[in-house]
């Protein structure tokens, strides 16, 4: 069985984030079909099934990321048990990776999550430029490189001159192969739990408030559809997970009155977005893509995204499940979410090419051939 040594650069398990469940999920795959072990921070909670060994060689400090002395503890790791593959998540490593693979010559994957310079551009970090000339780099260095969906290789290939060959497909997975069939069951245990009537309809925003673009979104969210949908006098709750809001945020009082309910950071969320009607994603910024419409579509609930939330998942293999609506065009939210919930049909067999696509059974089967050697 191929040994393989991944390096996680920071806290990932319990999984809190899509970023988190992206590595989980791939880490859980892989395992199946190599002995994996994984380099990550020692504030890891590890379950007694992981199915990988995990070393917590990296500290917490945000100063692991220029540490020299991981140059000679991974080479070491290296050669007392003989890896045959390395991988890294995100380029933030890239000359560490470098480096030991001139230690040790053993090739090494790139795993990118998005095109990250991308993403602090659109948060209008001033040091955007740095980072894309060092990860444009990373991308030249690197052996093969994984990509999270078809638009960020096309950007690689076309922009960096990325040769085609040394590309792999990883899209975000998921466990499941159909749609589940304890939806109407988890439907009733959230209506339960929170006391929301059966005539008034359940709309999802997830997301961890302490990011600015889902704190942003869901600013639009109170400011602009939630007072249309009134005006509708459509019965609803909007549905808030992800927690972490900040003390100083101005409406953090607003989300905990109604029509709001705010359950925080919550360890079942899948049993929340199968109990929704509808998902909403008025993101407008932060690139990347959005894993949490992933995983709504797999749960069978429907997803209304703006077009920026919709960047990186393919329309083709969403049926009609996700919806979107241009960004800003704040008017068409309400009318657009009442058709939705009252109105549209979804059929589970429309997304045969979304399960094939997304399932991470499937995604490892055709990932495993092309792993570099």
């Amino acid at each position: 069985m191929r040994k393989v040594l991944a390096i996680a650069p920071y806290h990932f398990l319990p999984a809190r984030s899509g970023g988190h469940r992206y590595i989980e999920g791939w880490y859980n795959a892989l395992a199946k079909h190599t002995q994996l072990t994984v380099i990550s921070t020692a504030d890891n909670t590890i379950a007694n099934d992981c199915p990988y060994r995990v070393l917590p060689l990296l500290s917490n400090s945000i100063f692991r990321y220029s540490d020299f002395t991981l140059r000679a503890t991974i080479r070491d790791l290296i050669q007392r048990n003989q890896y045959d593959l390395l991988i890294w998540e995100h380029p933030y490593f890239a000359w560490l990776a470098n480096l030991v693979k001139k230690d040790t010559t053993i090739p090494f994957l790139l795993r990118t999550h998005n095109i990250e310079y991308q993403r602090f551009k659109s948060l209008h970090k001033v040091w955007w430029p740095l980072l894309k000339m060092y990860e444009n780099w990373s991308f030249q260095i690197a052996d093969s490189i994984s990509f999270i969906s078809e638009a960020d290789k096309s950007f690689a290939i076309s922009n960096w001159n990325v040769n085609p060959g040394r590309c792999i497909d990883i899209p975000f997975g998921i466990n499941n192969n159909k749609i589940p069939e304890n939806k109407t069951e988890a439907n009733h245990e959230i209506r339960n739990r929170y006391s929301i009537p059966e005539h008034e309809s359940i709309l999802l925003f997830n997301g961890p408030l302490d990011y600015t673009p889902n704190r942003e979104a869901l600013e639009a969210i109170i400011q602009f559809v939630v007072p249309s949908l009134q005006t509708q006098q459509h019965a609803f709750k909007i549905l808030i997970c992800g927690g972490n809001a900040p003390k100083s945020w101005k409406f953090r009082k607003t989300i905990q009155q109604h029509p709001y309910i705010e359950a925080g950071f919550v360890a079942d969320i899948n049993k929340y977005v199968m109990a929704a009607d509808l998902l909403l994603n008025p993101v407008q910024k932060g690139g990347g893509v959005k894993t949490k419409i992933i995983e709504s579509i797999s749960l069978g609930t429907p997803v209304l995204t703006s077009v920026t939330g919709a960047i990186g998942i393919d329309h083709n293999i969403t049926g009609k499940y996700m919806n979107t609506i241009q960004d800003g065009a704040w008017e068409q939210w309400a009318p657009t979410i009442i058709n939705l919930v009252h109105h549209t049909s979804f059929e589970q067999e429309s997304l045969t090419k979304f399960f094939t696509h997304y399932n991470w059974e499937k995604i490892i089967e055709r990932v495993l051939p092309v792993l570099p050697d």
